[in-house]
């Protein structure tokens, strides 16, 4: 007659061992703390966010990083897309290559913040909707998974005009995604992209073909339909309480990054001020090819990089893996991003 006791093999012992301490533990937090083990998972149940979303605080603001999309681009090249058309692309190739990133092939990661004042729900640009097929497009859904009402956000603030950031204004019937919400948008670049020769500024820019044409019809058409619902600002100017913009010009004319302050708390959400979280670190003065004024741009790029550096602000990023959330370090003589630890 075989025995049915099980090989005690030391990878069972192990296992087995590890099982009982659980289990163990479990029961003696119990009996420690009753009532604590089972209110725990019932909070933790409550808070766990949906998909896509990241809750977070900036001092009393709840504050939310939402993906809109990410994911490999095979229509965006890393080199010379996001890394730089200034930069030596065997360079380049070996960076990616030494943080174990593909040479060839760009992410696409949408990072939408939104801050809940208690006052004002402010949503951060608008995702890109279908216009990066299935990479982008996901906010709207998301938020309302994450029960934040689409319809409750009551201020969208749009960083600049292109059209991974003004393509969700509109949903895919042609109707306002955000209904109930006052648009801002800084003056300069409202002008920049409703002016009647927006297309020969493009060619002027040096803006590549392909781009253009995905550019202008996502800005006349999205822009037209909150002509009458948009209030524009000067750069620096408040937009609600706690949320002010930053010029970051160069990306596009009028680019601005945002502040977010609460108490002795802040946030930088540099949106397009920086593309890849690799080589935009390591080299600021490499310039993307989206970038309409390189030079103003790579010195935007450095000004900000060193500022949020020495004062090791917390930081958010439009395009770095999702949520997006980090801080600037010093590295030789540049920089490297650090991503802030999830907290769960």
């Amino acid at each position: 007659m075989h025995s049915s006791v099980p090989s005690l093999s030391r990878r069972n012992l192990l296992r087995t061992s590890g099982t009982l301490a659980v289990a163990a533990g479990a029961a003696a937090a119990s009996n420690i703390l009753p009532g604590v083990a089972g209110k725990a998972a019932a909070e933790a149940s409550a808070a766990t966010p949906a998909v896509g979303v990241y809750p977070f605080k900036i001092g009393a603001l709840q504050a939310y990083s939402i993906s809109d999309g990410g994911g490999p681009a095979p229509s965006f090249p890393v080199y010379p897309v996001f890394t730089g058309v200034n930069a030596p692309q065997a360079e380049v190739a070996a960076l990616l290559e030494s943080h174990f990133l593909p040479r060839d092939l760009a992410r696409g990661d949408i990072n939408n913040l939104l801050v809940d004042t208690g006052t004002n729900r402010v949503l951060f640009d608008t995702g890109a909707a279908g216009l990066m097929g299935p990479l982008g497009g996901h906010l709207p859904a998301r938020l309302t998974a994450a029960g934040l009402d689409p319809s409750t956000i009551d201020t969208v603030v749009l960083s600049h005009g292109h059209f991974d950031h003004i393509g969700g204004i509109l949903s895919a019937e042609g109707k306002l995604n955000f209904p109930n919400a006052t648009f801002v948008m800084a003056e300069d670049e409202w002008a920049f992209w409703t002016a009647d020769d927006i297309e020969a500024k493009l060619v002027a820019a040096g803006v590549p073909d392909g781009l253009r044409s995905a550019l202008l019809p996502a800005a006349k058409a999205n822009l037209a339909a909150i002509k009458d619902k948009v209030t524009l600002v000067k750069p620096g100017a408040d937009v609600v309480p706690g949320v002010s913009t930053i010029a970051t010009h160069g990306h596009t004319p009028g680019h601005v990054a945002f502040r977010v302050s609460s108490g002795d708390a802040e946030l930088i959400n540099i949106v397009d001020v920086v593309h890849n979280y690799v080589t935009g670190m390591a080299h600021p003065e490499w310039t993307p090819i989206v970038d309409q004024d390189p030079g103003l741009a790579a010195a935007t790029r450095a000004k900000l990089l060193d500022q949020l550096a020495t004062d090791r602000t917390l930081t958010m990023a439009y395009h770095f893996p999702f949520p997006g959330l980090g801080h600037v370090a010093r590295r030789d003589s540049a920089y490297e991003w650090v991503p802030t630890p999830w907290v769960w």
